[in-house]
């Protein structure tokens, strides 16, 4: 099988000596793409599919070191050779930590090449060997995840899965583990395997030959399958230590659930979410480090009365735009929610209510969740996936109050917009003018104004402008001797007879009766 050889230099005579003169047949070699620069490495990297990129190291674009950095954090299976001159020799060490193969300096490169590229072939090969051991490990993982996932649930096919998956559970039946880490957000992919390299090492020094296998089953979490001897005795110890390891050594802060026991393969689904189950009980109070799981009652899955309450007095504060408020009665359920033992999966649907209650009354002001806590991920996945109380608090406490400031600042913006409004009518209701008038002169639109006035005002615009202009024909009448027809025109009517069918419309007596009866 020959190896395939991707070559990059922005040196046209570089290409064609690199292509026509190193004798790639000899080197089990083929050049499958010959490229000018690093944007046409990229843009070619997944169709040449090489096992081998050999790059100048200064390129326009894309430079050498860049392309074995996105190599290497991309943990793309390509193992790279730099070509470099003297005076740059220095400045491509820099690519060290992508694990680049090899340096080759240009002046005399064809020596240099023949042993790079065995270099090259050699990690290759010994990379694509996989022992048998590990082919049983990764066997015992895809059982086990599947299993976990619930994607394998058959019981004939569960049985004859774990024959063929090499795992061995002890006779005195065994319990699951659910072991759950903080690992940093800035921590690169690779970093991110170390941990799991060096914890699955540290489980097999803690527990031995006791336990059976150890899965990672989610970025921040281990299911880890041990034996049971005396449960809570030994397994205390040994959690303890990994614990202690963790926190105190590795700097990541871990708490473990544990099943109960547990005999048949049968059973391990439901081991599995036992232990997940008590690694909740940290979510309440983070110093309970180690759970075992507890059969508990389902009656704490009901919302009680108290927390009903508080949920109504919550939504109504932050519909009123009342932060403080907003906030007292979000503690006060917290509170209510931890004496009643509330467990984290009851606690966290709470959570998905109030922030869908926000969401509805966001709605109103054409806002999402989104507009005013800026958070990219979906809220309700966030919610989701809080471990601890006070991480749950503050996500929550965010949300609530940034909706509250919103629905505020959207008010006093609606109660200005009505200030203006009542002044403009006050001041111009005796000229003849209509809500596109109104409208104009605040800036909005006649029908988001007409919509808005009569939320604020409990009237419309053109109730509250023929009130305007009934008060005043009768403080006429009352009070001066203006006649009829002089009052209709000094309130903008074109025609008395006009004004007399308004007058009568909305006073339930003609202007001169109203006039005569005073």
């Amino acid at each position: 099988m020959l190896y395939r050889v991707m070559l990059a230099d922005d040196e046209p005579i570089m290409r064609k000596a690199l292509l026509t003169l190193a004798n790639w047949q000899e080197m089990e070699c083929e050049v499958v793409y010959t490229a000018a620069n690093g944007e046409e490495v990229m843009e070619n990297l997944e169709k040449a599919s090489p096992d081998i990129l050999v790059t100048d190291v200064r390129m326009p674009g894309k430079n050498g070191i860049e392309l074995a950095k996105y190599i290497w954090e991309n943990d793309l299976p390509i193992k790279v050779i730099i070509l470099t001159g003297y005076a740059d020799f220095s400045y491509a060490q820099a690519a060290l930590k992508y694990n680049v193969v090899d340096y080759v300096i240009k002046e005399g490169v064809f020596d240099g090449l023949v042993e790079a590229v065995q270099k090259a072939k050699e990690s290759i090969s010994k990379e694509r060997r996989v022992p048998e051991a590990e082919g049983t490990m990764l066997r015992m993982e895809n059982f086990l995840k599947a299993l976990f996932d619930g994607s394998l649930y058959d019981v004939q096919e569960i049985r004859k899965a774990y024959e063929n998956a090499g795992l061995l559970l002890g006779k005195e039946g065994y319990v699951i583990l659910a072991l759950r880490f903080r690992v940093q957000d800035e921590k690169k992919k690779r970093g991110g395997k170390t941990i799991y390299e060096s914890l699955t090492n540290f489980f097999s020094m803690v527990f031995g030959e006791k336990m059976t296998a150890a899965v990672s089953v989610e970025r921040d979490a281990f299911a880890l399958v041990v034996d049971c001897g005396k449960i809570r005795e030994n397994i205390m110890v040994q959690c303890s230590q990994i614990i202690d390891m963790m926190d105190n050594f590795m700097k990541l802060c871990a708490y473990i659930g544990v099943s109960a026991p547990h005999k048949d393969i049968i059973q391990m689904k439901n081991a599995y979410d036992q232990a997940f189950e008590a690694l909740e009980y940290s979510f309440i109070d983070e110093t309970c480090k180690i759970n075992f799981y507890q059969e508990r009652s389902r009656v704490e899955e009901m919302v009680s009365a108290e927390v009903d309450r508080r949920l109504k007095l919550l939504y109504s504060e932050i519909a009123n735009g009342n932060t403080v408020g907003a906030k007292a009665y979000f503690e006060e359920l917290l509170d209510i929610q931890k004496k009643e033992k509330c467990s984290a999966y009851l606690i966290r649907n709470t959570g998905l209510q109030i922030q869908s209650q926000c969401g509805h009354i966001l709605a109103e002001f054409d806002k999402t969740l989104k507009d005013v806590t800026g958070l990219e991920r979906n809220t309700s996945r966030e919610i989701y996936e809080c471990r601890f109380l006070k991480d749950y608090e503050e996500l929550l406490s965010s949300i609530l109050v940034k909706t509250a400031e919103t629905v505020h600042i959207a008010v006093n913006k609606k109660k200005l917009l009505i200030q203006e409004c009542e002044k403009y009518i006050e001041d111009n209701f005796d000229k003849n003018i209509i809500v596109a008038d109104v409208a104009k002169y605040v800036g909005a639109s006649p029908s988001y104004l007409s919509r808005v006035f009569k939320e604020m005002t409990g009237q419309t615009i053109i109730a509250t402008l023929n009130q305007k202009k009934l008060d005043k024909a009768k403080d006429y009448l009352e009070n001066t001797d203006m006649k009829i027809y002089e009052i209709a025109d000094a309130l903008g009517f074109e025609h008395t007879t006009y004004f007399s069918h308004f007058f009568k419309k909305y006073a339930k007596v003609s202007p001169k009766d109203y006039k005569g009866g005073q």
